[in-house]
Protein backbone atom coordinates (compact mmCIF):
# COMPACT_ATOMS: atom_id res chain seq x y z
CA UNK A 1 0.00 0.00 0.00
CA UNK A 2 3.02 2.65 1.20
CA UNK A 3 4.23 1.70 -2.36
CA UNK A 4 0.60 2.46 -4.49
CA UNK A 5 0.40 6.04 -2.32
CA UNK A 6 4.32 6.68 -3.39
CA UNK A 7 3.58 5.98 -7.08
CA UNK A 8 0.30 7.90 -6.83
CA UNK A 9 1.77 10.68 -5.47
CA UNK A 10 4.88 10.69 -7.91
CA UNK A 11 2.34 10.89 -11.11
CA UNK A 12 0.17 13.67 -9.77
CA UNK A 13 3.64 15.63 -9.16
CA UNK A 14 4.61 14.46 -13.09
CA UNK A 15 1.06 15.62 -13.97
CA UNK A 16 1.88 19.05 -12.45
CA UNK A 17 5.00 19.16 -14.25
CA UNK A 18 3.93 18.45 -17.55
CA UNK A 19 0.68 20.48 -17.49
CA UNK A 20 2.76 23.62 -18.41
CA UNK A 21 3.60 21.86 -22.04
CA UNK A 22 0.23 23.08 -23.07
CA UNK A 23 0.73 26.06 -25.28
CA UNK A 24 3.97 25.71 -26.39
CA UNK A 25 6.05 28.85 -26.98
CA UNK A 26 8.75 29.74 -29.60
CA UNK A 27 11.76 30.97 -28.17
CA UNK A 28 13.03 32.54 -31.00
CA UNK A 29 10.27 34.31 -31.38
CA UNK A 30 9.69 35.21 -27.83
CA UNK A 31 13.65 36.54 -27.67
CA UNK A 32 13.38 38.26 -30.72
CA UNK A 33 10.94 40.15 -30.05
CA UNK A 34 12.20 41.35 -26.71
CA UNK A 35 15.48 42.42 -28.82
CA UNK A 36 17.68 39.41 -27.58
CA UNK A 37 19.88 37.67 -29.53
CA UNK A 38 21.06 33.88 -29.29
CA UNK A 39 24.32 32.87 -28.24
CA UNK A 40 25.89 29.71 -27.17
CA UNK A 41 28.79 28.41 -25.17
CA UNK A 42 31.00 25.33 -25.68
CA UNK A 43 32.23 24.34 -22.33
CA UNK A 44 34.09 21.34 -21.28
CA UNK A 45 31.35 18.98 -20.87
CA UNK A 46 28.47 20.16 -22.96
CA UNK A 47 27.58 22.96 -25.50
CA UNK A 48 24.47 25.20 -24.09
CA UNK A 49 22.48 28.12 -25.30
CA UNK A 50 20.92 31.20 -24.17
CA UNK A 51 20.07 34.83 -25.09
CA UNK A 52 21.23 38.46 -24.45
CA UNK A 53 20.95 41.93 -25.02
CA UNK A 54 22.95 45.17 -24.38
CA UNK A 55 26.03 46.31 -21.95
CA UNK A 56 26.47 47.78 -18.82
CA UNK A 57 27.74 47.67 -15.41
CA UNK A 58 24.98 45.25 -13.85
CA UNK A 59 24.37 42.18 -15.53
CA UNK A 60 20.79 40.18 -15.17
CA UNK A 61 20.40 36.89 -15.23
CA UNK A 62 17.67 35.09 -16.05
CA UNK A 63 18.13 30.59 -15.04
CA UNK A 64 15.29 28.87 -16.87
CA UNK A 65 13.76 25.41 -14.96
CA UNK A 66 14.23 22.36 -15.52
CA UNK A 67 12.42 22.11 -18.74
CA UNK A 68 11.09 18.57 -19.55
CA UNK A 69 12.75 16.69 -17.17
CA UNK A 70 10.06 13.59 -16.58
CA UNK A 71 7.29 12.43 -19.28
CA UNK A 72 5.91 10.31 -17.07
CA UNK A 73 5.70 9.21 -13.49
CA UNK A 74 8.54 6.54 -13.90
CA UNK A 75 9.78 7.56 -17.10
CA UNK A 76 12.35 10.19 -17.82
CA UNK A 77 12.20 12.49 -21.02
CA UNK A 78 14.76 11.71 -23.69
CA UNK A 79 14.77 15.69 -24.50
CA UNK A 80 14.27 18.16 -21.31
CA UNK A 81 13.79 21.09 -23.28
CA UNK A 82 11.00 23.19 -21.70
CA UNK A 83 7.82 23.63 -23.75
CA UNK A 84 6.99 26.89 -21.66
CA UNK A 85 10.10 28.20 -20.78
CA UNK A 86 9.20 30.44 -18.03
CA UNK A 87 12.80 31.94 -17.41
CA UNK A 88 13.04 33.40 -20.93
CA UNK A 89 9.11 34.70 -20.38
CA UNK A 90 10.36 36.89 -17.88
CA UNK A 91 13.69 37.82 -19.11
CA UNK A 92 11.47 38.96 -22.01
CA UNK A 93 10.13 41.57 -20.00
CA UNK A 94 13.29 43.30 -18.69
CA UNK A 95 13.93 46.58 -20.19
CA UNK A 96 17.43 46.65 -18.32
CA UNK A 97 19.81 47.90 -20.57
CA UNK A 98 22.37 44.61 -19.73
CA UNK A 99 20.23 41.22 -19.55
CA UNK A 100 21.05 37.68 -20.07
CA UNK A 101 19.19 34.45 -20.57
CA UNK A 102 20.45 30.68 -19.83
CA UNK A 103 18.92 27.76 -21.01
CA UNK A 104 20.02 24.10 -18.67
CA UNK A 105 22.11 21.87 -20.24
CA UNK A 106 21.04 19.62 -22.72
CA UNK A 107 17.86 22.19 -23.04
CA UNK A 108 17.38 23.49 -27.19
CA UNK A 109 20.45 21.56 -28.31
CA UNK A 110 20.60 18.80 -30.96
CA UNK A 111 22.53 16.21 -32.54
CA UNK A 112 26.26 16.99 -31.96
CA UNK A 113 26.17 19.56 -29.75
CA UNK A 114 24.22 16.97 -27.32
CA UNK A 115 27.32 15.70 -26.32
CA UNK A 116 27.24 14.09 -22.78
CA UNK A 117 23.48 14.60 -22.66
CA UNK A 118 22.28 12.02 -20.52
CA UNK A 119 19.20 11.38 -18.07
CA UNK A 120 20.81 12.08 -14.89
CA UNK A 121 21.64 15.36 -16.41
CA UNK A 122 17.75 16.54 -15.82
CA UNK A 123 16.82 14.11 -13.02
CA UNK A 124 19.25 12.95 -9.91
CA UNK A 125 22.18 15.37 -11.42
CA UNK A 126 20.40 18.52 -12.84
CA UNK A 127 22.63 20.25 -9.82
CA UNK A 128 25.70 18.21 -10.05
CA UNK A 129 29.27 20.05 -10.07
CA UNK A 130 29.87 19.65 -14.00
CA UNK A 131 26.25 21.60 -14.46
CA UNK A 132 27.03 24.62 -12.25
CA UNK A 133 31.12 24.63 -12.93
CA UNK A 134 30.04 25.05 -16.76
CA UNK A 135 27.32 27.47 -16.25
CA UNK A 136 29.53 29.31 -14.05
CA UNK A 137 32.16 29.61 -17.31
CA UNK A 138 29.42 30.64 -18.90
CA UNK A 139 28.65 33.49 -16.88
CA UNK A 140 31.74 34.65 -17.02
CA UNK A 141 31.87 34.89 -21.01
CA UNK A 142 28.69 36.65 -20.62
CA UNK A 143 29.43 38.91 -18.10
CA UNK A 144 32.70 40.42 -20.47
CA UNK A 145 30.70 40.67 -23.45
CA UNK A 146 28.29 42.69 -21.81
CA UNK A 147 31.22 44.90 -19.96
CA UNK A 148 29.38 44.10 -16.69
CA UNK A 149 30.95 44.43 -13.42
CA UNK A 150 28.09 42.82 -11.22
CA UNK A 151 25.35 40.53 -11.24
CA UNK A 152 22.21 39.64 -10.26
CA UNK A 153 20.85 36.31 -10.87
CA UNK A 154 16.97 35.06 -11.39
CA UNK A 155 16.09 31.67 -11.14
CA UNK A 156 12.97 29.85 -11.75
CA UNK A 157 11.87 26.46 -10.58
CA UNK A 158 15.27 24.55 -10.15
CA UNK A 159 17.04 27.56 -12.40
CA UNK A 160 16.22 28.90 -8.29
CA UNK A 161 18.64 25.80 -6.95
CA UNK A 162 21.00 26.64 -9.73
CA UNK A 163 21.34 30.57 -8.85
CA UNK A 164 22.21 29.88 -5.13
CA UNK A 165 24.98 27.28 -6.16
CA UNK A 166 26.19 30.08 -8.41
CA UNK A 167 26.34 32.55 -6.48
CA UNK A 168 28.09 30.96 -3.68
CA UNK A 169 31.34 30.59 -5.49
CA UNK A 170 31.05 34.02 -6.69
CA UNK A 171 32.45 37.27 -5.23
CA UNK A 172 30.28 39.65 -8.11
CA UNK A 173 26.59 38.51 -7.30
CA UNK A 174 24.49 41.41 -5.67
CA UNK A 175 20.90 39.54 -4.96
CA UNK A 176 19.74 36.29 -5.92
CA UNK A 177 15.49 36.03 -6.86
CA UNK A 178 13.85 33.06 -7.15
CA UNK A 179 10.59 32.35 -9.01
CA UNK A 180 9.03 28.93 -7.95
CA UNK A 181 12.29 28.04 -6.65
CA UNK A 182 13.79 24.46 -5.94
CA UNK A 183 15.72 26.07 -2.90
CA UNK A 184 15.99 23.48 -1.00
CA UNK A 185 15.36 20.25 -2.72
CA UNK A 186 16.29 17.51 -0.18
CA UNK A 187 12.92 18.90 1.90
CA UNK A 188 11.41 19.14 -1.98
CA UNK A 189 11.74 15.56 -2.78
CA UNK A 190 10.94 14.39 1.18
CA UNK A 191 7.69 16.72 0.84
CA UNK A 192 6.27 14.69 -2.45
CA UNK A 193 7.95 11.49 -1.61
CA UNK A 194 10.04 10.67 -4.51
CA UNK A 195 13.29 10.34 -4.85
CA UNK A 196 15.93 12.29 -3.62
CA UNK A 197 18.67 14.07 -5.72
CA UNK A 198 21.65 12.12 -4.95
CA UNK A 199 24.13 13.12 -7.39
CA UNK A 200 22.94 16.80 -7.14
CA UNK A 201 24.45 19.79 -4.78
CA UNK A 202 23.13 21.40 -2.18
CA UNK A 203 23.21 25.05 -1.46
CA UNK A 204 22.23 24.58 2.33
CA UNK A 205 25.74 23.04 2.07
CA UNK A 206 27.27 26.59 2.88
CA UNK A 207 24.51 28.98 5.46
CA UNK A 208 27.57 30.52 5.65
CA UNK A 209 27.54 32.25 2.33
CA UNK A 210 23.47 31.76 1.90
CA UNK A 211 22.95 34.26 5.44
CA UNK A 212 25.52 37.11 3.89
CA UNK A 213 22.98 37.05 0.01
CA UNK A 214 20.46 39.31 -0.66
CA UNK A 215 17.83 36.68 -2.05
CA UNK A 216 14.12 37.54 -2.37
CA UNK A 217 12.00 34.21 -2.77
CA UNK A 218 8.46 34.43 -4.99
CA UNK A 219 6.02 32.02 -4.45
CA UNK A 220 2.40 31.15 -4.66
CA UNK A 221 0.05 29.30 -2.64
CA UNK A 222 -1.54 27.84 -5.84
CA UNK A 223 2.20 26.36 -6.65
CA UNK A 224 1.33 22.33 -6.09
CA UNK A 225 4.52 21.72 -6.98
CA UNK A 226 7.35 24.12 -5.26
CA UNK A 227 4.61 25.16 -2.34
CA UNK A 228 5.44 28.48 0.15
CA UNK A 229 6.86 25.36 2.67
CA UNK A 230 10.02 24.96 0.57
CA UNK A 231 10.59 28.69 0.57
CA UNK A 232 9.80 28.80 4.28
CA UNK A 233 11.89 25.87 5.55
CA UNK A 234 15.03 26.71 3.57
CA UNK A 235 14.78 30.49 5.16
CA UNK A 236 14.30 28.45 8.48
CA UNK A 237 17.42 26.73 7.98
CA UNK A 238 19.32 29.87 7.74
CA UNK A 239 17.78 30.91 10.91
CA UNK A 240 15.45 33.81 8.78
CA UNK A 241 18.39 36.03 8.29
CA UNK A 242 17.10 39.76 7.54
CA UNK A 243 18.38 40.05 3.95
CA UNK A 244 15.85 36.65 3.00
CA UNK A 245 12.69 38.12 2.05
CA UNK A 246 9.63 35.93 0.95
CA UNK A 247 6.67 37.15 -1.11
CA UNK A 248 3.68 34.83 -1.30
CA UNK A 249 1.15 35.64 -3.79
CA UNK A 250 -2.32 33.74 -5.21
CA UNK A 251 -3.78 32.42 -8.23
CA UNK A 252 -0.37 31.40 -10.23
CA UNK A 253 0.31 27.52 -10.38
CA UNK A 254 3.84 26.58 -10.87
CA UNK A 255 3.91 27.03 -14.60
CA UNK A 256 1.82 29.39 -14.79
CA UNK A 257 1.99 33.10 -15.80
CA UNK A 258 4.40 34.85 -13.59
CA UNK A 259 4.61 37.74 -15.39
CA UNK A 260 1.27 38.84 -14.21
CA UNK A 261 3.02 39.25 -10.85
CA UNK A 262 7.12 39.09 -11.22
CA UNK A 263 7.70 42.43 -12.64
CA UNK A 264 5.77 44.67 -10.41
CA UNK A 265 7.30 42.87 -7.31
CA UNK A 266 10.80 43.42 -8.61
CA UNK A 267 9.78 46.73 -9.13
CA UNK A 268 9.03 47.46 -5.30
CA UNK A 269 11.78 45.10 -4.24
CA UNK A 270 14.50 47.77 -4.39
CA UNK A 271 16.69 44.68 -5.02
CA UNK A 272 16.68 44.45 -9.23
Amino acid sequence: MRRLVRSLMAAALAALLLAGCAGRIDPAVLAGDAGLAPISFSGKYFDMVGYERGAGPVLRVYIEGDGMAWRTWNRPSSDPTPKRPVGLMLAATDTHDAVLYLARPCQYVEGGLRRNCATPLWTSARFSEPVIAEMNAFLDQAKARAHADRLRLLGYSGGGCVALLLAERRKDVDVVVTVAGNIDHSFWTRWHNVSPLHDSLDPLNDKTALRALPQLHIVSRDDSVMPPAIAERYAAELGHPDNVRIVTVDGVGHSGDWRDVVPGILAQSGLW
